[in-house]
């Protein structure tokens, strides 16, 4: 059961779509096959005007340029398949900080995404371990974050309060994953996550999906414990639902998805809800034009505080054109963040290429 890296800017299924198509350039072979080496040479320029009074616009190039190594080994004498993968982070030289964990995927280091061992059972699934995805994540990033929809749909939240004891998590190290085979169109994932400091402070995920020709629909579910020690919390337990779908109508291809999110604090239990929405016309298998909305509701706190000005919007378009192995884009985002409130608020244009091997 192969698995498939996580790409930030272009979806796994258009990349696909675009190699069936074009003759693009598969994996590279070593070692008779039993090792391929696997990646891409991406990246964007981007122009930023924030809205904010005061503020300046600004011009960076963001790097997502990354490699991988990953194998199936079959034994005469032993019936499941040996599953490895070491995939490096982004070669964007972001540097490694200790408090910004969610920036580590960016200093380039190796192993730095999906790291795993595993076995897989034929007509069962696989289970492994190392640097993995969440299991409900899955469908939080695709195809539900893109184009530029992830800081709203993805990783925001205003549920934490005060205390800002809780996270979900996406990538996450100390992760054991099943993943199904796939059963008429139908497969499960389930992961068990966050036991590095104490096996009470666990979070597990479990999701799933239906495909058929003209559609998909999904769900997942993701959970963390409440831990405790020596009588004080040390990890508010908090959860989060997700469930959407696609619809495929030839060159047309829909989707929606809400997610619920809640988190406990010393008061009750904060929670929000977060929507997203895509459009995608790819003409002549070559020009992709897409838009995309996301947003959040304002956040309904516990102990009784507003949440007013919690609610974000971001809504997106794309002109992309599809070559062997590589997409060209042109994005315009923008994003109205924290309600009537400006200090979030931006309009970016972005114009990039991905190459992938």
């Amino acid at each position: 059961m192969e698995n498939m890296f996580k790409r930030t800017l272009l979806c796994a299924a258009i990349s696909a779509a675009a190699m069936a198509s074009t003759g693009a350039n598969a994996a590279i072979d070593l070692l008779d096959g039993n090792v391929q080496l696997y990646g891409q040479a991406a990246g964007f320029v981007q122009y930023g005007a924030p809205k904010a009074k005061g503020s300046e616009d600004t011009v960076t190039a963001t790097i997502e340029s990354r490699i991988g190594f990953k194998g199936a080994v079959e034994f005469d004498d032993f019936a499941p398949t040996l599953l490895w993968q070491v995939e490096g982070g982004n070669a964007n030289n972001g540097g490694y900080n200790p408090d910004e964990s969610w920036k580590h995927v960016d200093n380039g280091a190796f192993g730095a995404r999906d790291t795993f061992l595993g076995l897989q059972f034929d007509g069962v699934g696989s289970i492994k371990y190392g640097r993995q995805l969440v299991a409900a994540y899955n469908y939080v990033d695709w195809p539900h974050s893109n184009p530029g929809l992830g800081n709203v749909f993805d990783w925001n939240n205003d549920v934490n309060g005060p205390e800002k004891a809780y996270a979900y998590e996406d990538r996450a190290n100390n992760v054991i994953r099943f993943d199904s085979a796939n059963f008429g169109g139908f497969n499960v994932q389930a992961t068990l996550s966050n036991m590095a400091t104490s096996t009470d402070a666990m979070a597990y995920s479990i999701a799933g999906s239906y495909s058929a020709d003209m559609f998909s629909v999904h769900a997942g579910y993701y959970a963390k414990t409440e831990y405790k020690k020596a009588g004080v919390v040390e990890q508010y337990a908090g959860d989060y639902t997700i469930f959407g779908g696609s619809v495929f109508l030839g060159n047309v291809t829909l989707t929606a998805a809400g997610k619920y999110m809640t988190a406990d604090v010393a008061a009750g239990q904060n929670d929000q809800w977060a929507y997203s929405a895509t459009a995608q016309y790819v003409h002549n298998g070559k020009w992709v034009y897409k838009v995309g909305y996301a947003g959040t509701a304002e956040a309904d706190y516990a102990d009784g505080v507003s949440g007013k000005d919690t609610d974000d919007m971001a809504l997106t378009a794309r002109l992309g054109y599809l070559l062997p192995s590589t997409y060209l884009f042109t994005d315009i985002r923008h994003y109205n963040m924290n309600g009537g409130t400006e200090g979030g608020d931006s309009t970016n244009l972005l114009m990039g290429v991905e190459y992938y091997f």
